[in-house]
């Protein structure tokens, strides 16, 4: 897996508590997956959870 590529994330809303999975680009940012927004919170404070760090294994 090159350094370039994005991955698959669980991250939570420090705010709100919701969950969500997000794609985590190389440069560390966060976009939620499948939607716009993550949460309800004007800026949510997104925390990864755990990546999926081979893709091979991914259902």
């Amino acid at each position: 897996m090159g350094n370039d590529d994005k991955q698959r994330a669980a991250a939570t809303c420090e705010h709100c508590g919701e969950f969500g999975i997000v794609q985590v680009w190389p440069d560390g940012s966060l976009q939620p997956l499948g939607q716009s927004n993550f949460c309800d919170c004007e800026s949510p404070e997104l925390q990864v959870l755990a990546t999926d760090l081979d893709h091979d294994e991914i259902p």
